[in-house]
């Protein structure tokens, strides 16, 4: 299995809204409920660049995209500014093959070199073990549970919030 990770391109947004789409018409691993248009995404992606805080990189296989990472607005208000939280989905049929920690290990990397990155938070519905154990591989640590802190397919679901400390 070939993948390469490189940043994230426009091109690559039709992928990426499928993968995320998946997640949200079969899973409650995001907390999003409506699926997400090709406009949505060309929006989303306006937000990334290269050096700062907020960062898009994706995995490829055989020319395929087949996941990505990235590092998102933590919250609105400005005091909040040096936190970003994290994001990463995998295509259903390539999670468990590492992919997963390669991408998110690229993207925690480029964390530590933005000049005005200090925290990175990740939040996972639980139970999600998988994710869990990779939060816990990368270094981030448990800050939190949100008990019943979402609601989707008629249940409430707790969200485990996990911490890194980019040692700034």
């Amino acid at each position: 299995m070939q993948v390469s990770i490189r940043r994230g391109r426009e091109s690559d947004m039709p992928a990426l809204r499928d993968i995320l789409n998946h997640y949200i018409l079969n899973s409650v691993v995001t907390f999003e409920m409506v699926e997400l248009s090709l406009e949505n995404r060309k929006t989303w992606f306006t937000q990334f660049s290269e050096t700062g805080r907020y960062q898009l990189f994706v995995a490829e296989e055989k020319g395929f995209v087949v996941g990505y990472a990235a590092s998102l607005r933590f919250h609105q208000r400005p005091a909040y500014a040096p936190s970003v939280m994290s994001s990463i989905y995998l295509h259903p049929q390539h999670t468990g093959k590492g992919i997963g920690e390669r991408i998110y290990t690229e993207l925690m990397e480029n964390m530590k070199l933005a000049e005005d990155v200090h925290r990175v938070y990740g939040l996972v519905v639980l139970p999600n073990p998988g994710s869990e154990k990779l939060h816990e591989k990368l270094g981030f640590q448990v800050a939190g549970v949100l008990n019943e802190g979402g609601y989707k397919f008629g249940e409430y679901h707790d969200v485990r919030m996990y911490e890194h400390r980019l040692g700034k």
